[in-house]
């Protein structure tokens, strides 16, 4: 028998394992330069990626003009988490530290959790890879740099705006009928006779909510979203800038990590300057508004019919609750009719209160009986109807500026009749 004849068996060839590779990047202003830079980095990583025998693309996350100090309001990092959850991304690529996190604890919960996950991040700038078994020392001694860097950068910021401030300088307030051309404000004539429309409508009797309805039915946008809102329009009412006149320094942000921004009711100075702009309201004309808005706000939420208000708002209370009384709209069939219900009710909670609900139609007919009108007036009801309860047993209770004595009436015989 001759020599056995010993041979290597060469092992079956792999099939090579695709690595889901995503990328981070983030740019804390709109400013141009640094959009430049993020369209830099999403064509790096994204020919990095492509180009990397076993990697395989799974996305570049981009959050523009967002702060790194939270992660709260960053869209695109919670997209990119949410891909990790469900398993699709094994890798993360991020330029540094700080463009993932300032906040320690925000870099540390998401470096850990991505661990969890089985997933790594890579950041170039400092070489770190969460893979490595130093990674988060390294992590958390650079986090804290970063962290104080954001935080010293951020005083820098601060202290040059309050300076600017005390000379009478603007900084980023460009309402709606302005815009910026180099460092002063410019008006925009066809926002600017939007707003003179609004201060206008409203001195002759119309509500925010029934001017910004006739806008967005003219197809006229604000700058920002789809439509007007009575708010919006009542913050344009209230906005001394229109006069040509700015009060600085208004806001502030305390010197607390995450703190939102608060009014300055005497923390730090604040500085009136007239004639700073062109105005596009005439003193007399803001002011007449400021007078308006105060007798209405005296009268109640329903001193304007509107749209969305009439003589009924903020007149009927509940007996149970103490709560006002809100109309809803209702759609049965090819049918849609307004009713009055009580707030707590509304609230999708039950209705605790056991609270009736009142037909518009049926109300207005009542009231306008009770008052002695042969039809149903708003502008009158703002002065002769000072409230109503509305009780489970389904009686109203009427209080009116013509008698002492409240009327009570029964909305089901009401309703039978």
């Amino acid at each position: 028998m001759g020599k056995p004849d010993i041979r290597r068996i060469a092992p079956k060839p792999q099939r090579l394992k695709r690595v889901r590779v995503a990328a981070y990047a983030r740019v804390s202003t709109d400013h141009e330069r640094q959009l430049s830079s993020i369209a830099a980095q999403v064509s790096y990583y994204s020919h990095l990626i492509h180009s990397t025998l076993g990697w395989e693309y799974a996305g570049v996350f981009i959050d523009e003009g967002v702060t790194g100090t939270s992660t709260k309001h960053r869209d695109e990092f919670h997209e990119m988490m949410g891909s990790a959850r469900a398993g699709g991304i094994d890798i993360v690529l991020c330029k540094s530290i700080s463009r993932l996190a300032r906040n320690t604890v925000d870099l540390l919960e998401t470096v850990r959790e991505l661990r969890t996950l089985g997933v790594t991040i890579r950041f170039e700038r400092e070489n770190i890879d969460t893979a490595t078994a130093d990674g988060e020392l390294l992590l958390t001694l650079l986090a804290s740099f970063a962290q104080e860097e954001s935080r010293s950068m951020s005083k820098n910021v601060k202290w040059g705006i309050r300076k600017k401030y005390a000379t009478g300088g603007l900084h980023s307030r460009q309402p709606y009928g302005y815009k910026y051309k180099a460092s002063d404000l410019v008006i925009v004539e066809d926002e600017a006779e939007v707003v003179k429309r609004v201060f206008t409508q409203f001195l002759v009797g119309e509500s925010p909510e029934a001017i910004a309805e006739e806008l967005n039915s003219e197809g006229i946008k604000p700058r920002r979203g789809k439509a007007f809102q009575g708010q919006v329009l009542r913050k344009i009412l209230e906005n001394e800038t229109y006069t040509g006149t700015v009060i600085l320094q208004q806001h502030y942000r305390p010197e607390i990590a995450n703190a939102a921004v608060t009014v300055n009711t005497g923390e730090l100075p604040r500085y009136l300057v007239t004639r700073s702009h062109p105005p596009i309201i005439s003193p007399d004309q803001f002011q007449a508004v400021r007078d308006e808005l105060t007798r209405r706000r005296q009268l109640g939420r329903g001193a304007t019919p509107s749209a969305r208000t009439c003589g009924l708002t903020s007149r009927i209370e509940c007996s149970v609750c103490g709560r006002f009384y809100h109309r809803r709209t209702k759609t049965r069939r090819d049918k849609r009719y307004k009713f009055w219900w009580c707030e707590t009710a509304t609230k999708g909670k039950g209705n605790p209160c056991h609270a009736p609900q009142i037909r518009h139609t049926l109300l207005t007919n009542i009231c306008a009986d009770t008052l002695g009108w042969t039809e149903w007036d708003d502008e009158q009801a703002l002065h002769q109807l000072k409230r109503m309860i509305a009780h489970p047993d389904g009686t109203l209770t009427i209080h009116t500026t013509t008698s002492d004595t409240p009327v009570v009436v029964n909305i089901h015989e009401n309703r039978q009749s």
